[in-house]
């Protein structure tokens, strides 16, 4: 009986694996879409640049992102930027940096050609191997909604798909002033509507790669933890995803940072209006100069928006309140259960500030930490699992750059690399054995969630969050492996004084 039942399973697995190509032509609503092996990870398809809205471009800039009607194109996938796929959208931002060999090199930026028509998302699968309907990990960049592409390499996926067995995927979305204008035309956060759409269409489309449509989870990082947990409270009705993993950014995060709307937003509209030399606007009217605005080349509003430095990128051009993206009152919502109940993996690194040469323990890095707390235990409070991690892996190759040697513990974005697996494609030397063993730990813990949001971390041996009892998951160290336990109080330092809440 044992042999047959062996027999059997072979059968199985070399029927599934016979039933797959590399690289396969795959039939989706945006056409029919061709891919490749990964050159890092050869069994593994890779489908880059795939369509999943029309081209916001027109008339449709600055407007919501529209379906793709037309599926009767053949379109290559093959690469980040050719007629059809596209690796980056367009921003301003990273103008002040471009040229500054000691910029901080967190920020994902765009590593390949920018456009305006960059509504596209990235798949990696392997689906001859493993389960047949795979768990999908959908990943939403960071960059403080100004900068950011779904194609830097160091959110490759390749290695997920082929050692974890789930599905990965990058989306791009619409940054700065063409994803957050600030005014209703008729709506405010364009990049955020980009996001929802791409995970529309990954319902409809994943299971032909492999995925499994019922289990989603969606992670990010900074502004892409941010999205990540506007999502949590927008898309109640109809959530489409089952997990969340906001990274190092999150709705409590925003709101202290202060996305308010209002006049100020309506002043930077009609004065890139007026430098575009389409003339002034109104609060009344902030569309009156649309038709004007949306015929100028796309290089003449970057031009017209290069910021004085990031802080004033993101205050200027990202997340509003909305009333259907972003709220205003969130804590209340959150108590009224206005919340998507599914499990959350929430938290950040140990020195958020190492680009502007803090260190661990600052103010603002236990900002950071009480965003997390707040959004762990808002969950908590409505029966919801949740996690709550803190970062702090430091190793040799996998730093900031010359900007912040001085800088101590985890950067800013340092635990994205080691979560994808990609430190080696970073070319700054090989991982230590520690930093190896803890990206092995990173990748089991995140590909475990996204598998079982309820149980996947359980099985590892990590608590629910619980601010009484020491709940705080602690990630590595200075070339460091270890993970431990913590109470939230010797993480969160003066939360209490920072009077730190939801909303």
């Amino acid at each position: 009986m044992r042999h047959s039942f062996i027999a059997v399973a072979l059968s199985a697995s070399l029927a599934q694996a016979q039933s797959w190509n590399v690289g396969q032509l795959v039939k989706t609503s945006s056409g029919s879409i061709v891919g490749h092996g990964s050159s890092w990870k050869p069994q593994v398809s890779e489908y880059l640049g795939v369509p999943f809205a029309q081209p916001p471009v027109g008339n449709l800039r600055w407007a919501a992102p529209q379906h793709i009607k037309d599926a009767s194109k053949t379109l290559n996938a093959t690469k980040y930027v050719s007629d059809y796929n596209i690796g980056s959208c367009s921003e301003s931002a990273s103008r002040i940096s471009r040229n500054n060999p000691n910029a901080p090199k967190n920020i994902g930026a765009a590593e390949n050609e920018e456009r305006e028509d960059c509504l596209t998302l990235n798949i990696w699968s392997k689906p001859q191997t493993g389960e047949k309907k795979k768990a999908v990990l959908i990943w939403i960049y960071g960059g403080g909604f100004v900068v950011g592409s779904a194609a830097n390499q160091a959110y490759n996926g390749a290695r997920l798909a082929d050692e974890h067995d789930v599905v990965v995927v990058s989306v791009n979305y619409r940054l700065g002033v063409l994803g957050f204008p600030g005014v209703g035309l008729p709506d405010t956060n364009l990049g955020l509507l980009d996001q929802r759409v791409a995970v529309e269409w990954l319902r409809d489309n994943i299971a032909s790669f492999g995925g499994d449509p019922s289990r989603m989870v969606l992670f990010g990082q900074s502004a892409g933890g941010m999205s990540v947990d506007f999502y949590a409270y927008a898309y109640t009705q109809d959530p489409i995803v089952h997990g969340f993993i906001p990274q190092s950014g999150n709705l409590a995060l925003a709101a202290r940072m202060g996305s308010g709307a209002g006049n100020a937003s309506v002043v930077n509209w009609s004065n890139l209006s007026e430098k575009l030399g389409c003339g002034a606007v109104t609060a009344a009217k902030v569309d009156a100069t649309l038709v004007c605005m949306r015929a100028k080349p796309v290089d003449a509003i970057l031009d017209a928006t290069v910021p004085k430095n990031s802080a004033s990128a993101v205050g200027s051009w990202g997340p509003k309140p909305d009333g259907k993206t972003v709220f205003s009152g969130s804590g209340a919502r959150a108590a009224a259960g206005n919340i998507i109940k599914a499990p959350v993996l929430v938290g950040n690194v140990d020195n958020e500030g190492a680009t502007s040469g803090q260190q661990p323990g600052s103010l603002s890095n236990r900002i950071s930490g009480c965003g997390s707390g707040a959004a762990a235990d808002v969950r908590r409070k409505l029966g919801v699992p949740a996690w709550r991690y803190l970062y702090s892996g430091s190793f040799p190759n996998n730093g900031l750059g010359p900007c912040c040697t001085a800088a101590k513990g985890a950067w800013h974005g340092a635990e994205i690399a080691l979560i994808f697996g990609t430190t080696e494609l970073k070319n700054k030397g090989q991982d230590t054995p520690n930093e190896a063993k803890l990206s092995k730990t990173l990748r089991d813990a995140w590909t475990g969630f996204a598998k079982d949001p309820v149980n996947g971390l359980s099985k590892l041996g990590w608590p629910r969050y619980d601010p009484e009892k020491p709940t705080v998951i602690v990630l590595g160290g200075d070339d460091s492996a270890d993970v431990k336990f913590e109470l939230p109080s010797k993480t969160d330092g003066s939360c209490a004084a920072l009077k730190m809440i939801t909303g």
